[in-house]
């Protein structure tokens, strides 16, 4: 985070940060404070049930956040007759995914199942945490529809936009940018023990690391619009791979016997002024190998 000079700057420039265009928001994400219709969060002393078939790993980032290991037997069958396979099996039975003409498409109403200070504090799934400079904003549910096609090809483009993947916990990801003007280096300091914060809509997204699914292995994150999976740091031997520019290579995964195309976390680092020199395991690295496909409530 840097120095407590640093943090006061940051308390300064939040109010820019989470403008109506912040984290590339179009606009266009439902409204609201209340994350209506959560179902838990840590447990049944807290109330809070949206963690249901999750269980904690061995693995915890320094920020506190366990990486969960999600049951996804309940749904596996009625996904592979449908002929879903590969890593779309590890999302989470939270997520409906479906199958036709060569589109998966995923439906997700974006709340991570786990707790957070983001939710409204009048939620069980709320959880203080002091780690992090806190956002104005709530998580709200929302309403995705997100398609993947199963072909992915190699156009290439730019990400434009806010959503630009799913993570297989149902929650939005984002490029490795803020609104024009804002630094996401600064923005980063909101994020919650899980790596994760939310936009002035309510949007809960993440644009690095989330430690809730992935701290610095190869477990799958989730998949990029253009269809493409995305991957933790590491190859499945443990070791770093070289990534190209658009942040992934060809390789063999948990998910894949053969080689596959797919993205990893990668690091990057600030040329800003006033952030320069600062580091990120980011998602992205702002454009798409492929073509993205279509996404309703984006």
């Amino acid at each position: 985070m840097g120095t407590v000079a640093k943090v006061k700057l940051s308390l300064l420039i939040l109010p820019f940060l989470l403008s109506a265009s912040a984290c590339g928001d179009d606009g266009s994400a439902a409204s609201g404070d209340d994350a209506a219709g959560v179902d838990g969060g840590s447990g049944s002393d807290s109330g809070c049930t949206i963690d249901d078939n999750t269980t904690a790993s061995s693995t915890v980032a320094p920020s506190g956040c366990a990486v969960l290991e999600r049951d996804a037997s309940a749904c596996e069958q009625e996904r592979t007759a449908a002929g879903i396979t590969g890593a779309y099996l590890k999302f989470s039975c939270r997520v409906k995914l479906t199958m036709s003409g060569g589109t998966v498409t995923a439906v997700a109403d974006g709340q991570p199942d786990y707790t957070s200070n983001y939710y409204p504090t009048s939620n069980a799934c709320y959880a203080a945490y002091t780690g992090a400079v806190q956002n104005p904003n709530h998580i709200s549910t929302q309403s995705l529809t997100v398609g993947f096609t199963t072909t992915p090809n190699e156009a290439g483009r730019t990400m434009m936009g806010a959503i630009v993947g799913l993570a297989i916990n149902g929650v939005p990801i984002f490029s490795n940018f803020a609104a024009p003007g804002d630094d996401i280096y600064k923005e980063a300091m909101t994020f919650d023990e899980c790596g994760g914060h939310p936009q002035n809509t309510g949007v809960y997204h993440y644009h690095a690391e989330p430690f809730s699914l992935s701290y610095d292995d190869g477990r799958v994150i989730g998949m990029m619009r253009d269809g493409y999976a995305v991957y933790g740091r590491r190859d499945m031997d443990g070791s770093m791979p070289t990534l190209d520019q658009f942040g992934g290579h060809t390789g063999t995964t948990p998910d894949s016997a053969t080689a596959v195309y797919h993205y990893h976390v990668n690091q990057q680092t600030s040329t800003t002024a006033g952030t320069a020199g600062e580091k990120q395991w980011f998602l992205t690295t702002g454009t798409y190998r492929g073509t993205p496909g279509t996404c309703t409530g984006c």
